[in-house]
């Protein structure tokens, strides 16, 4: 008996073509440059969206008297300093009483070993 036709060769044949085609197109159309300077004005367009966009955030933050994202990156960085400069300063402390620093906290050992069976 006759194996019956493959009803889907036909589109996949036209995939193909189509997909090689398209592939061709593509690598000459970014060989151009036409194509790079479209490229880059997209890319600086996208940037002063973005760039809008913050000014307007921060604006708006600024009304309600609540920080922008910046500030509050800068307020934790002073906060760590702060934080850095108050252990050493602890530590001078101690050991000039003659106090042992305390121990640090050891991790959690929460996995347990496989058991063999």
């Amino acid at each position: 008996m006759a194996n019956p036709p493959d009803p889907g060769a036909l589109f996949r044949d036209m995939l193909g073509q189509w997909e090689q085609m398209t592939n061709q197109f593509g690598g000459e159309a970014l060989k151009t440059g036409e194509f790079a300077r479209v490229m880059q004005g997209a890319n600086a367009a996208a940037m002063q969206a973005q760039g809008a966009t913050h000014q307007v955030m921060d604006r708006a933050l600024a009304a309600a008297n609540m920080p922008s994202r910046s500030e509050v990156a800068d307020i934790s960085a002073r906060l760590a300093r702060i934080e850095e400069a108050v252990a050493r300063i602890e530590g001078i402390v101690m050991a000039q009483a003659g106090i042992a620093p305390p121990p640090r906290p050891k991790p959690k050992r929460t996995r347990t070993a496989p058991t063999k069976s």
